[in-house]
């Protein structure tokens, strides 16, 4: 490493394109920090403009151990922001294991950047790019609209979600088997509101309007929001209905 510059591990900044990629699981972190502090630092991490674009796992598990310096190299300064990007999504980023999953949505990501750019970039050339499929980079985009950004984001992260039960769990990060499940309770949801809050003494404005707030809170919230908003709901009716008997 000796043919590297140093710096201070205090005055390393971050660069935002940096977390473009997931972060590390809590298992891969302490397996990295156990292997800096037994060989040291084996690889410089990568700087741009005076910031890390690629190391941000090497930096903190260095700061955490007390290492005052990081043995760093530079990116050409002359690369476009735009360079480095790509450069982060499919050069760097190819040492670390991805899930399939995570390559999907990090390709569906891509994908919706480059229209909101007005850049003419394909499905099938952004998932070629960064090692997925068109079919699981559509997956990823019917699950966001599914589920919502927030299921989507745990996944990026590395996690699972449980599809079973608590007694039975099954986790899974399968967009297939995620797609499927959230349909699934979905139309079970619709169906219980549907079928148990709306009476037949209800006038047509009041069928109306209840139907429109129904639809709005289809249209905006996911099925994780939905489901709580109707254990609150029925347990402030039960409590209702309680005081009225007393």
């Amino acid at each position: 490493m000796s043919k590297y510059d140093k710096i201070k591990t205090e005055e390393i900044e971050i660069h935002e394109l940096a977390n473009l990629t997931p972060t590390m699981t809590e298992v891969e972190f302490k397996s990295l920090k156990q292997s800096i502090h037994e060989n040291g630092q084996q690889m410089p991490i990568k700087m741009y403009r005076g910031k890390c674009i690629d190391g941000r796992h090497r930096v903190k598990a260095l700061r955490e151990l007390g290492v005052e310096e990081v043995y760093y190299e530079n990116e050409n300064s002359q690369l476009s922001i735009e360079d480095i990007r790509n450069k982060i999504l499919t050069v760097y980023e190819r040492r670390r294991h991805q899930t399939p999953t995570q390559k999907a949505i990090l390709a569906y990501r891509e994908y919706q950047r480059s229209k909101e750019l007005g850049d003419k970039i394909g499905q099938g050339i952004i998932a070629e790019s960064l090692g997925t499929t068109v079919k699981q980079l559509g997956r990823a985009k019917n699950l966001e609209e599914l589920a919502g950004r927030q299921i989507i984001e745990l996944l990026f992260q590395g996690n699972k979600i449980n599809i079973g039960t608590e007694a039975s769990p099954n986790n899974t990060d399968s967009l297939s088997s995620l797609i499927n499940y959230f349909n699934k309770h979905r139309e079970l949801i619709v169906a219980q509101t549907q079928s148990t809050t709306i009476s037949e003494d209800f006038t047509d404005e009041e069928m109306s309007s209840l139907n429109n707030t129904l639809n709005k809170l289809q249209s905006e919230y996911s099925y994780r929001m939905l489901n709580r908003l109707k254990s609150i709901l029925t347990a402030r009716l039960n409590e209702t209905n309680r005081e009225d008997v007393f």
